[in-house]
């Protein structure tokens, strides 16, 4: 079953208490996915896609060894780790006015993410 890594990468469990988690989510991927494209990987297509692939590769292995079935939400977070890792220190702001360093958001969403959907990953 060849396709198990690919499908648990883009799978979610929507229902009445993961939709707003699901679009949050989605909203992150996006976000934060243009935004690499658009400044570290300028012109370098490639490159990105690498970055991807190889953390898609990390997050399959790393999900084969725990037993974790869900892998959209660790794929999001590191394209979301590897933003704010090159724009340390950036001032970004989250929900409410909340303002902090862009190093500190990975963190804040994992927060974020628990408290809405009740799980880290």
């Amino acid at each position: 079953q060849i396709w198990r890594p690919i499908t648990a990468t883009f799978f979610f469990p929507v229902g009445p208490g993961t939709g707003f988690l699901y679009l949050v989510n989605l909203y992150f991927l996006y976000q934060y996915s243009s935004r690499l494209e658009t400044g570290a990987f300028d012109g370098r297509p490639a490159d990105y896609v690498f970055m991807l692939l190889f953390n898609w590769i990390c997050i399959v292995i790393t999900g084969l060894a725990m037993d974790m079935q869900l892998l959209m939400i660790p794929l999001i977070m590191s394209v979301l780790y590897v933003w704010a890792q090159l724009n340390r220190d950036m001032i970004v702001s989250f929900w409410f006015g909340t303002r902090f360093k862009a190093c500190y958001l990975p963190w804040v969403i994992l927060a974020f993410n628990y408290i809405i959907g009740g799980s880290y990953v």
